[in-house]
Order: structure tokens, then sequence, then C-alpha cells
């Protein structure tokens, strides 16, 4: 709480430091975390406050099919997989993104979090953090730290589904703070193509060799530069949490 509440006075200073520097008015919402950006998922960074989802795991991100950013992706050897919403007549999920019928693309991304070396981090099973410790922790950033909705994301199991809730309930009746968070199941429930996909180190190996055989062009900068010049259009913009996420 206390690292919070610096962290938020810092932010304040700063922001009416830049604006009184540059003779603009100061905002009435600001903060450190952005609401959504597909740009910060790309370095790694986080778009809102989310809990670990495990040491290792496959970072999933949707663009429109044939935006310059995916294109780059796919140049820089990382895959891509049609979108949730793209099925053929059948119903099954799409498997080629090339396909006419498909509009969405997710670029697939092995992840390594920074900590996973570290001496002990084995025995933690931080994909087992309850919903409601998760819920407790975003409060604590909306109230703490944010001055406007922190985005953030909770898994829960079904059996949790009542006392979140519950907790949600209570939390908007003491109007506590409480916004709005996005809820998504725990990684071993079948739902297919998931924002984030649990893996183990030796897949994450082997999927980051797989993108350096695949590579085609190592200066991800130059590869966008040019799909952006040949292609980009406004229909191309990234899509938005309204789709995959929410869906799911």
């Amino acid at each position: 709480s206390k690292l919070l509440v610096r962290w938020r006075e810092i932010v304040n200073r700063k922001v009416q430091s830049y604006c009184e520097e540059h003779s603009l008015r100061k905002p009435n919402r600001y903060t450190t975390i952005q609401p959504s950006g597909t740009k910060s998922l790309l370095t790694g960074a986080s778009p809102g406050w989310h809990p670990p989802k495990a040491q290792q795991y496959i970072r999933r991100i949707t663009f429109s099919k044939g935006h310059p950013v995916a294109l780059a992706c796919l140049d820089y050897g990382y895959s891509i997989v049609p979108g949730q919403s793209d099925t053929d007549d059948s119903g099954d999920l799409l498997t080629n993104p090339f396909d006419e019928k498909c509009t969405e693309w997710l670029v697939e991304i092995p992840v390594e979090v920074s900590w996973a070396k570290l001496a002990g981090v084995e025995k933690i099973n931080i994909e087992e953090f309850s919903a409601l410790a998760q819920l407790d922790f975003y409060m604590k950033v909306q109230n703490m730290y944010t001055t406007h909705n922190t985005s953030a994301t909770i898994e829960l199991m079904q059996s949790e589904i009542e006392c979140v809730a519950d907790r949600i309930y209570r939390a908007i009746q003491s109007d506590e703070g409480y916004i709005s968070v996005a809820m998504l199941p725990r990684h071993n429930v079948p739902f297919p193509r998931l924002p984030f996909e649990k893996i183990d180190r030796q897949t994450f190996l082997s999927l980051s060799d797989s993108v350096r055989q695949r590579q085609k062009e190592p200066d991800f900068h130059q590869s966008y530069a040019r799909h952006r010049s040949e292609i980009f259009t406004p229909e191309l913009a990234p899509v938005e949490c309204g789709t995959s996420g929410c869906v799911l």
C-alpha cells in the first residue's frame, strides 16, 4: 500500500511538472498504467494491472488481418493464427490465417517473465492465487494508485464465481471505488487460443527456437515501417478488447 501511494505521488509531481513546463492544463486523471495498448504488449509491458499468469506462457495479441504490426511480427518469426471469431461453414475455428474467411489475426509470442530464474521461484504456484486475492489487489491499485479505472483481468474457477460476485456487489454498495474488471477462466479450462496460455520452460525454449528459425527480418522497426507504408489504412487499426478477451 505504501509503495502504491508513493508511486501515485511521484506520477502526480511529474505530470504537474511536465504540464507547467509546456504550458499545458494538468489533467484530472493520471497514471502510468495505460488503459489499453497493443504496442505496450509487444514490449512485454502491461496495459494495466494483471495478476501473474505463469513463469512461461504464450501471449496472444489480436490484430486486424493484414495489420502492419502483425506482418512485422510474422517477418520477425512469430506465428500467426486466425482469431477466435473466425470459423468455417461447420463452425470450427479456422487454422489458416490467410483464409479468405479470416478477419482477425492472433500473434503468438512465447514469453518468460524476468524473474523466472530466481532461486526458489519454482516453489510458488503463482497461477493458483485465488480470484478474491486478485480482486483485493485490484482494489488496492484502484484506490491507492490510479485516478481512473485500472485495467485488470481476474482469473477464476467456476467455484469462485459466487464469492467474487458477492465481493463486487459489496464493493459497489459501500462505494469502495470498484468500476470494472475483465474475467477469464483459469488455464486448465478447454478454451482454445486464450490471450494467455501457460507452458513449461522446455516448451518455451522450443517455441523461442522456432521463432529464430522462421525469422526473415531481424529489424522489427524496419519491417513495420515497410509494411505500414505499403498497406496501412484506418480500417487496420488494432482490435480493441471488445473482441477476443471479452468473448471468452
